[in-house]
């Protein structure tokens, strides 16, 4: 049976559960009349996104010259926007947690999702960006599809796996089900009733070529999706010849900046990890 990306997403609504705090610290956030002290007294009820806070704030991906050693400092330091964001990730990955499947290495696929989410950052840091505010997390969530499609079609997924240097993963997913696993993701992130500016780029980041007006998030998507494959299969594609030449001149990006990107995210990506527990022993 040949399904949509709206009907494998929906086929999972019940596997695929955002967490209760979750859903009560959105509603808090979601309230403009909400205060750091509301979002605070949430987050110290539950052990587990705490100690998550505590271990992102304190990463090399936000710098701060001082140990934050409270929710409630963290949360000031942070402000309400970035809080929403790390919120976000921490829903996210946990409603991922408890997904089975012996089809996808699930450390290497955390390892992709993560790489791009970190290169996303740096880049949009560096090029000073103003529309890509939790970009961050649109490169973590590209590829969730995957462990949407295979809950339902592990024996397409696993020849979709054995990509190589002359087919890439999307190319094979196109050829078996007429779409990409991006696709996929974007119908979840709708089921969850995340943000547009999430999930516009992941909607688009696939399709520069043939979309005339596309945002500046979904070209560094692109890129980031890209560097984040070579990032995790040395010697098997290009930095010249698999990112597009012109989204790098577009953006100004030179080889070195690139592997300034990919240098950030090796370290940092195993703090990133470790603080979300997606690594296994």
């Amino acid at each position: 049976m040949v399904f949509t990306p709206q009907e494998y997403a929906r086929q999972v609504e019940d596997l695929f559960v955002l967490p209760d705090i979750y859903l009560k610290l959105k509603e808090i956030m979601d309230d403009k009349k909400s205060s750091l002290s509301d979002i605070a007294e949430v987050v110290v009820l539950d052990p587990s996104l705490s100690s998550t806070l505590l271990k992102l704030a304190n990463s090399a991906l936000f710098s701060f010259p001082r140990e934050i050693d409270s929710i409630a400092r963290a949360i000031m330091v942070l402000g309400i926007k970035e809080v929403h964001n790390l919120v976000n990730l921490y829903g996210v990955t946990n409603a991922c947690s408890h997904v089975e499947t012996t089809i996808v290495d699930m450390d290497r696929f955390w390892e992709v999702s993560v790489d791009c989410a970190l290169l996303c950052k740096f880049f949009a840091q560096k090029l000073k960006l103003q529309d890509v505010d939790g970009l961050f997390l649109s490169g973590l969530m590209h590829n969730i599809g995957e462990l949407v499609v295979v809950q339902s079609s592990p024996k397409q997924v696993d020849f979709c796996q054995k990509y190589n240097k002359e087919e890439t993963p999307w190319q094979l997913q196109m050829d078996v089900f007429g779409f990409t696993y991006s696709e996929c993701s974007v119908e979840l992130l709708n089921l969850w009733q995340l943000p547009e500016f999430l999930i516009e780029p992941i909607r688009h980041y696939h399709n520069i070529k043939t979309e005339g007006d596309v945002t500046s998030a979904a070209k560094l998507l692109n890129i980031c999706s890209r560097l984040a494959l070579i990032n995790s299969h040395p010697g098997m594609y290009s930095k010249q010849n698999f990112v597009m030449a012109s989204l790098l001149e577009e953006f100004e990006l030179s080889i070195t900046d690139i592997d300034e990107a990919l240098n950030f995210c090796n370290v940092e990506g195993l703090t990133i990890m470790s603080a979300l527990a997606l690594k296994n022993s």
